[in-house]
């Protein structure tokens, strides 16, 4: 096999970096995740499945070591760390990698609870999630060259291995037990995609299990326990079981030390739902003064999507239990939605929203084809035919938000106080200017307890 495990290099240097040595840009994006991550978690704050996960991590803590964000309650880290994963991750409104990793919904909840118990400074903080989501992303590309899904898997199985790397750094632990960390965190595993494709809560809490496993993880090597060491190239390691195909190594170290990964392929989504459908959104809402609404009564509906959107979001609509999930993965929500409302915030997606009949009706009315020439992910091309005027088309891709068409520093400001101010939390509602201004400020503030403080409402 190898002689040493391919994962070696990147552990070196994710041990060995000083904080002072990364790049001021790089520092900066950080910020930028952690402005958009603590956006998701206030609109989330009161989502369906976090009062059980409150009511699991007081029951399941033992120890007062990091505060649940937007409250002065303090849990195990690893158990603050859940709760507040479950709150950004709940509205799908949290930034992603492809092929959708939500990397800020458990690296951001591990920096924070790790930083807060370890009495580390932002600069530290904003370090440790840079070197981290390189070591993650890095991984990804590697496993990526042969193949798009993780073989079914969840790919926020990735998380594992930024979050722990994230911990052991704020922990400070010597060289040998970041190996131990890493390998104990990926020994855990963490999710499939049937849980997308079945619409159910474990869509909200496989984020806030992989922040606990990374913690957790990080915690048992500095007690002594040890975990695999050939994590990535082992004959039951990482890239055997997980990749689509062979790895290309070479992605784990072109450049390593020098550039770090993540703002090349993170999308900061303008909308609350899956980031496959973020091109369909922007499309029928950038054109809706075009389309035929008055005749949509009497209109033929085909919408022809790319496999991947097809596999995820191209179910029959039909809200059940968890509506606002079912809303979030369909496409046929998001043309009906676009159409009829001409808007796609949180408010588009409440259980209650999801399940108006108007918008139900006209949802499943929408025909969905596979088409294989369609090949970029969020490519799509809806045809509307009514039954006495000309048909129209639009097509979609490249949504706004990715990479190739961002959200730039000022949207992303926009989106954090207009989720703030609708946020169940009275504290954030009160405190977002100031939350904005101790992010800011991060990179030179001794600790995070002020940053902390202002979301209690406490500062």
């Amino acid at each position: 096999m190898y002689a040493q495990d391919p994962i070696s290099p990147l552990l070196d240097a994710a041990h060995a970096v000083h904080s002072d040595h990364i790049p001021p840009a790089t520092l900066a994006f950080q910020r930028l995740r952690l402005l958009d991550h603590l956006a998701c978690l206030a609109a989330g704050y009161d989502a369906s499945g976090v009062d059980a996960a409150l009511s699991l991590a007081r029951r399941w803590s033992g120890a007062e070591e990091a505060t649940v964000l937007g409250t002065d309650t303090r849990l195990a880290a690893g158990q603050a760390a859940f709760v507040n994963a479950v709150r950004a991750r709940a509205l799908d409104f949290c930034d992603v990698i492809s092929p959708g990793w939500h990397p800020s919904s458990s690296d951001i909840p591990v920096a924070l609870a790790m930083a807060e118990h370890c009495g580390a400074s932002g600069r530290e903080l904003l370090a440790a999630l840079a070197i981290g989501q390189d070591v993650g992303q890095r991984i990804n590309l590697a496993a990526q060259a042969h193949g798009f899904f993780y073989r079914g898997f969840d790919s926020n199985v990735l998380g594992l291995f930024s979050g722990a790397v994230i911990a052991a750094r704020l922990l400070r632990l010597p060289r040998e037990s970041f190996t131990s960390a890493v390998g104990l965190a990926f020994d855990s595993g963490i999710g499939t995609f049937q849980h997308y494709q079945d619409k159910v809560l474990a869509v909200r809490i496989g984020q806030a299990m992989v922040a606990r496993h990374a913690i957790e993880a990080a915690q048992m090597a500095q007690a002594g326990l040890t975990g695999p060491r050939r994590i990535l190239g082992g004959e039951n390691g990482f890239f055997r079981l997980y990749a689509p195909g062979e790895p290309d190594l070479s992605a784990l170290t072109a450049d390593l030390g020098h550039r770090y990964l993540g703002r090349e392929a993170t999308c900061f989504k303008p909308y609350p739902h899956c980031s496959i459908l973020l091109a369909l959104t922007d499309a029928l809402l950038a054109r809706r003064h075009e389309l035929p609404r008055p005749r949509l009564a009497g209109s033929t509906l085909r919408l022809h999507v790319s496999p991947t959107m097809r596999m995820v979001c191209g179910a029959p609509y039909a809200p059940a239990e968890t509506a606002e999930i079912d809303a979030q993965f369909s496409a046929r929500y998001i043309v009906a939605n676009a159409l009829l409302r001409g808007a796609a915030t949180p408010a588009q997606f409440t259980a209650r929203a999801a399940r108006e009949p108007a918008v139900q009706a006209l949802a499943q009315r929408v025909e969905i084809i596979e088409d294989p020439s369609l090949a970029r992910f969020d490519a799509c091309r809806l045809e509307i035919r009514p039954a006495d005027a000309a048909p129209v088309v639009v097509a979609a891709a490249y949504g706004r938000g990715w990479p190739e068409n961002p959200l730039d520093q000022a949207a992303l400001e926009r989106k954090f106080m207009l989720c703030c101010s609708l946020s169940a939390s009275a504290a954030m509602r009160r405190a977002a200017p100031l939350v904005a201004a101790r992010i800011n400020d991060l990179a030179q503030a001794p600790c995070v307890a002020p940053l902390v403080n202002a979301l209690a409402g406490s500062a």
